[in-house]
């Protein structure tokens, strides 16, 4: 194969012989330098894009690790701010007169199979966050409980406290006869006082002491007008001579309700309330300082 190549306004010329081998030569280094060049090319884009690829992963990494640093500090003060329920637990479980919560059962342990997380991630930090959140859950969950029992305590004191006989039934007057053994007035002989006499006018309001319902509510022998209200928890009080009964059986009443008037009905000789207290249907001293 002959190559000629005349140049434009000239007659020199030059001329190049070229056989099969020096074409294939020729060609082989065309493509061979083309091949590196590509080859080249290539690897040098491959390590730009890797670069900026793990560029942006460290940028993202750096963020995760800023986030993470941020969730343990809030879990922190979580922590303490559940250091600080807690304690407030243990006084309102004093006020309920319930016990303390025993500080090993405030770990909430837990132990079992590997969860989910620990398969799936070998960051220390991210591990830790994870258990921390775990641990708050469980201890929310308990807290949650011990507040329900507390209240469900608090509750039943509230109403125990409204059941128990506590205030006088009448103001004012004096106690003409206490509490146990005297001297019946009617008979002279020696007898057992079951409750005490407040001697007051005729008419003062008589107030139930405690919350409960009336259970008896006509004459009586010796009592005369006489209301018996049954205030729950084995509590059951007693009022008589009364000259007016202001309630009917079968009727809820609350502390302070007026319940009727003094008088001096039945086995009395002046006017005054015979005010009496029982549990469990024994008469007992009066649970106050009449």
């Amino acid at each position: 194969m002959r190559l000629i190549l005349l140049t434009d306004g000239s007659s020199a010329k030059r001329e190049f012989r070229l056989t099969r081998w020096k074409i294939a030569a020729y060609v082989f280094a065309a493509a061979l330098a083309m091949g590196a060049t590509t080859y080249s090319a290539s690897r040098f884009i491959s390590r730009w894009m890797t670069s900026l690829a793990m560029s942006e992963v460290e940028n993202e990494n750096l963020e995760l690790h800023r986030q993470i640093d941020q969730i343990e500090d809030r879990l922190a003060e979580v922590d303490r701010q559940m250091t600080e329920l807690f304690a407030s637990d243990d006084r309102l479980r004093i006020i309920a007169d319930l016990p303390k919560i025993d500080p090993d059962v405030r770990q909430v342990g837990v132990g079992g199979v590997i969860s989910d997380y620990d398969l799936l991630s070998d960051n220390g930090s991210v591990q830790k966050v994870m258990l921390d959140l775990d641990k708050i859950e469980r201890e929310l969950k308990l807290q949650r409980e011990s507040f329900l029992e507390i209240e469900r305590q608090l509750i039943q004191k509230a109403d125990l406290v409204a059941h128990i006989p506590s205030i006088r039934p009448v103001n004012g007057g004096f106690i003409s006869s206490g509490f146990g053994y005297r001297i019946d007035p009617f008979t002279g002989r020696k007898a057992h006082h079951d409750g005490i006499d407040i001697s007051v006018e005729r008419g003062t309001p008589i107030y139930a002491t405690a919350d409960g319902k009336v259970v008896f509510a006509k004459r009586a022998p010796g009592f005369g007008k006489m209301v018996v209200i049954d205030n729950g928890y084995g509590f059951e009080t007693v009022y008589g001579h009364m000259s007016k009964i202001l309630v009917r059986k079968g009727q809820s009443v609350e502390r302070w309700q007026k319940i009727g008037e003094v008088g001096n009905t039945g086995r009395s000789t002046a006017p005054h309330l015979h005010y009496e207290v029982r549990v469990d249907k024994k008469p007992v001293l009066s649970l106050i300082h009449i």
